[in-house]
Order: C-alpha cells, then sequence, then structure tokens
C-alpha cells in the first residue's frame, strides 16, 4: 500500500508544511534530472524558457527569505547572484548553467528550512510580517508565507511540465 502524507510528519505545524514544500522541491528536480541544456533554454512560443522558470523559483523564494522573513533586505550581491531585475520579469541569463541555476535554488531552499525549522508554532500563525520595500500596510504571518511560497512553486511546476510536453511535441 502507497501512503501520501506530508513526510516527515510533525508535531509542529511550521515543520509539517515544510514537509509539503520539500515534497513539491523533489518533484521539480525529479523533472529536472533529465533536462539538457537545449531543453532549459528553449522557447516556446513567447513563454519563458524551463530555465528562467527554475530561476524564477529560487528568486522568488529568496526574496521572500530577506524581504519579509528576516531583516535583511536584498542587497547588491544577491541581486547579482539571482539575476535580479529592476523589474520581475521570468528570463534567464544566456549560457545559464543548470548546476548554476539549481545552486540558486539549493540557497534559497536552506534558507527557507533554517527560518522554519527555528520558529514556534505561536510565531508561525502571527500575522506580524511586514514586506521591507513597500510598507503598505500589509502583514505576513510565516504560515502564509509558506502556503504562498508552496502555490507559487506547483503553479510553476504545471508551467514547467507544459513546456516540456511542448519542446517534445517539437522533436
Amino acid at each position: 500500500m502507497k501512503v501520501h502524507t506530508l513526510a516527515p510528519v510533525s508535531s509542529r505545524d511550521s515543520t509539517h508544511l515544510l514537509g509539503g514544500l520539500i515534497l513539491t522541491r523533489e518533484r521539480l528536480l525529479a523533472l529536472l534530472d533529465d533536462i539538457d541544456e537545449y531543453d532549459l533554454h528553449h522557447h516556446v512560443h513567447d513563454f519563458p524558457s524551463v530555465g528562467a522558470y527554475i530561476l524564477h523559483l529560487a528568486q522568488i523564494e529568496w526574496w521572500w527569505n530577506k524581504m519579509v522573513l528576516r531583516p535583511d533586505g536584498i542587497t547588491d550581491l544577491d541581486r547579482e547572484r539571482f539575476y535580479f531585475q529592476e523589474k520581475q520579469v521570468i528570463i534567464a541569463p544566456e549560457g545559464m548553467e543548470k548546476s548554476w541555476v539549481l545552486a540558486r535554488l539549493g540557497e534559497a531552499r536552506m534558507l527557507t528550512r533554517e527560518y522554519f525549522m527555528e520558529i514556534s508554532d505561536v510565531e508561525f500563525k502571527k500575522s506580524n510580517l511586514i514586506e521591507k520595500d513597500q510598507g503598505m500596510g500589509e502583514s505576513y504571518s510565516p504560515e502564509w508565507v509558506l502556503y504562498h511560497l508552496n502555490y507559487h512553486e506547483s503553479y510553476h511546476l504545471g508551467q514547467i511540465n507544459m513546456l516540456l510536453k511542448w519542446i517534445d511535441g517539437q522533436r
């Protein structure tokens, strides 16, 4: 019998929901195992490339970590290392290697894991986080941020799957 849960099962809500995000990332990484450089940068119609979607996932997770969960903010080094653009666009640098973008995904996920492994369930539910740049009167709970990251990654995982089917159909 196959059992479907958010592993590892935890007594803490934050680590339990983090388990769901980890499962989503594992699906993404399994999908990326068979992608070569051609597929990574191949464009279908006006859609971003698979590589651009992957980099976008790393950028957004880094952004939420640095601009909401932590007091750090995005540094110039972060902007360069994660290829942040002035406007939020889903693009990848020319010649981006798969290992480079996977490293960015890993860096962002380590920050996420560290944050959520350390907070209590009380802190997890509190809506007291404010975006550092805007401060437009909106606040976020860490629980909402984690749910949003999971939804966001799942959404783009579906787009990546669709793109790969189109790429296969063009061969």
